[in-house]
């Protein structure tokens, strides 16, 4: 009986240690917490009244600020909390501290428009400012993650535009190749339909030279039909024309 009168006049003592501790998120339109980091005992409550924006309040790991933790077990987290310019009611969200010699590490989940951790909206519970895991350092790397996101961005996209401008001189140069090449190839069919229309000209001059040879001499001899000389005579130009004839057309089918 003493002893359950002596839990029960402790029970007080207890509840009346323990603190309600409020943190604003997003005060004035910042993307900050306010205060960054607070000191609490067993059994304090930790109260974060949202104030604008849609923000969240999300565990992580110091090493990871900005992913929700995953081990050793998942990360508390309040989820996003919408609050209108105009509001009147501001939402809250809270938790109670059940170890107070390992600190905690929170940070804002919100990435639309604009990654909040990045901008170093992150926030502790019971970190040693001397500490190699002070705040500082945590933010400070909350911060990092973002610039070093922003220059593979930026990488990315000089890569991008690199590969554009590679793609277009390329295609530049390929259509003047392309261009050269018609022009190389029409020019050495004009020069070959040139050359074998000279060939045919040339050949059917020949034939006409031929083939006026061939009426001079039919039409030379003017003997009577009882001269036995001229038929010899008309005979002799016509096979030599003939011949010339042979010639010429032989010539002119090797040049075409």
């Amino acid at each position: 009986m003493r002893f359950s009168l002596a839990i029960a006049a402790f029970a007080p003592v207890l509840a009346a240690r323990a603190a309600n501790i409020l943190v604003q998120v997003g005060a004035g339109g910042q993307l900050a917490f306010s205060p960054t980091n607070v000191t609490a005992q067993v059994g304090d409550v930790v109260a974060f009244q949202f104030q604008g924006k849609n923000h969240s309040v999300t565990q992580s790991t110091f090493a990871d600020p900005c992913s929700i933790q995953t081990t050793p077990a998942q990360g508390i987290n309040s989820g996003f909390q919408p609050v209108a310019a105009n509001a009147t009611e501001l939402p809250e969200w809270s938790f109670t501290v059940n170890n107070a010699t390992t600190p905690l590490w929170f940070f804002c989940a919100q990435t639309n428009p604009a990654v909040h951790c990045h901008a170093g909206m992150v926030f502790s519970v019971n970190a040693n400012p001397d500490s190699v895991k002070s705040f500082a350092v945590y933010q400070a790397a909350a911060i990092a993650l973002g610039n070093a996101a922003a220059a593979g961005s930026a990488v990315a996209s000089a890569a991008g535009t690199a590969a554009t401008d590679a793609g277009s001189v390329i295609g530049d140069a390929t259509s003047a190749i392309a261009g050269a090449a018609s022009s190389v190839a029409a020019g050495v069919a004009g020069a070959a339909t040139s050359v074998a229309g000279a060939a045919a000209t040339d050949a059917a001059n020949a034939l006409t030279a031929v083939a006026n040879a061939l009426t001079s001499g039919a039409a030379s001899p003017t003997a009577s039909a009882n001269s036995t000389s001229a038929p010899s005579s008309a005979g002799h130009v016509t096979t030599s024309a003939l011949s010339l004839l042979v010639v010429v057309g032989l010539s002119a089918g090797m040049l075409l």
